[in-house]
């Protein structure tokens, strides 16, 4: 079974790399968010964050809309991004590392 350890140590040693002045990594936690907050992640690192989450912690991703989560500049030829493009009024929903945990607890995507 996938732990939130699991989670957080792939998204450190993959994603959250130190900072290029600063030499640290930035907090992490299960609330932390990909798509929302302090360090939002640009659409394609977050669809390369989502294709490989799905491969490595085998989750289905049927029911995930990558829009929902970077609605203004999706874009790319990846299977999550391709864009029927939201509008600049449209917010992003908050992408967290927790959500990762329980889906892929769950083998599959559970966030409508």
């Amino acid at each position: 079974m996938v732990s939130n350890e699991d989670i957080l140590d792939w998204y450190n040693e993959r994603f959250n790399k130190p900072g290029f002045f600063s030499k640290k990594r930035r907090p992490v936690t299960m609330d932390t968010s990909l798509s929302t907050g302090r360090y939002v992640w640009a659409c394609e690192a977050g669809d390369e964050i989502m294709e490989e989450y799905f491969g490595k912690f085998k989750v289905d991703p049927a029911g995930f809309d990558f829009v929902k989560y970077w609605p203004v500049e999706a874009s790319g030829f990846s299977v999550f991004a391709l864009c029927t493009c939201g509008n600049d009024e449209d917010e992003p929903l908050a992408l967290t590392l927790n959500m990762l945990a329980e889906s892929a607890r769950a083998g599959k995507w559970l966030y409508q």
